[in-house]
């Protein structure tokens, strides 16, 4: 908080963030209540857990316009995990009636809030906030995407005015809608339907004309207010559509005492769940804002702002909406979440009995029309177009949350995430270089099919730092470049030996070919993007040299970093293959292992000319030779 006062311009910046933290007010109150539903909580909880938790963020949060509070995916992993939990004991209101179900659900809540606020807290110290880059864009896209759709179809309870059993996945949900779809309540399913057009509709007028963007933040108050002025007016409830109902007043107490001892290990998968996926939601939005903005975003004392839940609230998170309102209604600081607070505390003290006549299928529509835009069909367009593989990440992490539930799905979305990361890491790309025509440049040859090689050189590149997770894929992938280079040369060497064959002049010996290049003499291995090796890469190093040592193949390394000769220079291996045959640029390399070979052939070439001239004089010179036996015993052959 002492970062924004410090630099805070009161008379620029308070009249905006007043009106911003009014506009977001306005917004989270039947958004919080709505919420508080989806996650099997009365709607009181989601009143509390937009009260504490703003403050608290303002002064510890970094970023300046991020909305906290109740969001749909939390809500919903929060239901679903406690249910799961309570199941597998065996608890269920069938077996403990409805009441006492209720309050053991609700300290169930209360502590998976504080404990996932400490698991913040203990990353914010940690510095931990780094490991948000291991979930991809298409697993956390397909993930939502998922769970926006459950989150939609749980609500259409409310719409068809009966209850279905808590069950988060697709063919469960759509089985016992069907089930029981002779009590159907038309009056319920209308009023759900009209609330959600309206909401949807206003969204769009937000969107096409700027002027009116106020309308997406006064939906969700205006179908509020037309909900309660019906129920005054018409008796909703008498005709069947079911309401809200009584709504405790007052402010949330401290409840330290109920949080402790937690006895039930079994939330602890919902603590790590709701911990990465709320975290993930609200560094993403808070991320951006900060860009847009101009300021530095701490990522992990983000961590630390998020922590709540001694006020009887339940977990909590940023919210893509009203982060978005609140940032177009003009924040500037955290001023405007101690504004929206201070509307919720009003509302807490004074309103809730006004509240009480609230329809649920308003409740639900307003969590539906949040959630529509959550469902990124035109990433997965997108994907489709660019990357098949990101797309089939996409479709398994989509799939796997709709047909698996929630918490099945989190944790195939991560393990898919993790996989990703293994695999990237283990199977680096690798690639063989040639020189552009006419510079002095060197570029994957898949690439750039016209490049240059030469015979007898393969140029290899390593994309990658190399350690211990990819050498084997490294040092696979150097031999197979070197034995394609030697097949290529002996298949080339063939063809010409087969063309020329009793067809070679006096002019053609004096000339070298590269035909005559009949083996790899040379591997060079370009290290420039190669940030770090480890011991295990220096062993790989020393093995790849000793296979290509048995076939008399000289190892040359290019243009490593600092870092990296260091590591080469302190285990040997920089004095095992030669202070010159490690060179500052790859094109100094090409040079040397060009002319070492011209000077070999060259010196071969002149070897075998002589030898040809002596033979031919020899043949014509009588040197009174003896008998072929004893021409088979003396060294004149060897003499010349």
């Amino acid at each position: 908080m002492t970062a924004w006062l410090s630099t805070y311009k009161w008379r620029s910046y308070l009249q905006n963030d007043v009106m911003a933290g009014l506009t977001v007010g306005v917004m989270i109150i039947p958004q919080s209540m709505s919420y508080a539903k989806l996650a099997g909580l009365p709607v009181e909880f989601g009143l509390y857990s937009s009260l504490m938790p703003l403050y608290a963020y303002a002064m510890f949060g970094s970023s300046r316009q991020l909305g906290v509070g109740p969001v749909a995916i939390v809500s919903l992993l929060l239901a679903t995990g406690l249910a799961h939990t309570l199941e597998n004991e065996g608890v269920t209101p069938e077996n403990t009636g409805e009441e006492e179900y209720q309050a053991i659900y609700t300290t169930l809540a209360m502590q998976t809030s504080v404990l996932v606020g400490l698991v913040y807290v203990l990353m914010g110290l940690l510095r931990l906030g780094f490991v948000t880059i291991f979930l991809s864009h298409a697993v956390v896209s397909g993930f939502t995407s998922g769970a926006a759709i459950i989150i939609g179809l749980s609500q259409l309870k409310y719409f068809f005015g009966y209850s279905i059993p808590n069950v988060k996945t697709l063919q469960g949900i759509l089985m016992y809608l069907f089930k029981d779809i002779e009590q159907f309540n038309w009056t319920t399913f209308l009023l759900g339907m009209s609330c959600v057009g309206t909401l949807l509709g206003l969204k769009k007028l937000a969107t096409k004309y700027p002027k009116l963007k106020w309308t997406r933040a006064a939906g969700p108050l205006l179908v509020t207010v037309v909900s309660i002025v019906l129920q005054a007016t018409i008796d909703m409830e008498a005709r069947g559509i079911p309401i809200v109902g009584h709504i405790p007043a007052g402010l949330p107490s401290f409840t330290g005492s109920v949080i402790f001892p937690v006895s039930n290990t079994g939330i602890i998968n919902v603590v790590i769940s709701i911990a990465i996926v709320g975290f993930m939601e609200s560094i993403a939005i808070a991320k951006k804002l900060a860009h847009v903005h101009g300021y530095e975003l701490d990522s992990s004392q983000e961590l630390a702002g998020l922590a709540s839940g001694l006020f009887g609230g339940y977990p909590v998170t940023g919210s893509f909406s009203r982060s978005a309102v609140n940032n177009d209604s003009g924040a500037h600081s955290g001023l405007s979440a101690i504004i929206t607070a201070t509307m919720v505390l009003v509302t807490l003290v004074c309103l809730t009995g006004v509240f009480e006549s609230l329809a649920l299928a308003t409740l639900a529509a307003i969590v539906i029309s949040g959630v529509v835009s959550l469902v990124d069909y035109s990433e997965a367009i997108y994907l489709w177009r660019v990357h098949k593989f990101d797309f089939s990440v996409w479709m398994c992490a989509f799939l796997g949350t709709l047909f698996l539930g929630v918490e099945m799905g989190l944790g195939l979305s991560v393990g898919i995430s993790l996989l990703l990361v293994i695999f990237e890491s283990a199977y680096p790309h690798t690639a063989v270089l040639g020189r552009l025509p006419g510079t002095h440049h060197y570029r994957n040859i898949k690439q750039y099919p016209n490049a240059e090689r030469y015979d007898g050189t393969v140029l290899i590149r390593v994309d990658a730092p190399i350690y211990f997770a990819n050498t084997q894929h490294v040092k696979e992938k150097i031999q197979k470049y070197y034995e394609r280079a030697e097949e290529k040369l002996h298949e080339e060497h063939r063809r010409h030996s087969e063309s020329n064959n009793n067809d070679e002049s006096d002019e053609n010996n004096n000339v070298i070919r590269s035909s005559e290049v009949q083996r790899v003499q040379f591997v060079v291995l370009e290290l420039s993007p190669v940030s770090h090796i480890d011991t295990s890469a220096l062993h790989t190093l020393h093995e790849i040299k000793a296979l290509f040592c048995d076939d008399n193949v000289q190892l040359c390394l290019a243009n490593p970093n600092p870092r990296v000769m260091q590591r080469l220079v302190h285990s040997g291996f920089a004095d095992e293959i030669g202070s010159d045959h490690i060179f500052v640029a790859l094109h100094d390399a090409v040079h040397y292992c060009l002319n070492h070979m011209d000077n070999v052939e060259i010196e071969k070439h002149l070897s075998q000319m002589s030898l040809n001239k002596l033979n031919e004089q020899n043949n014509d010179v009588d040197y009174g030779m003896p008998s072929s036996t004893e021409h088979s015993n003396g060294d004149l052959g060897l003499n010349v």
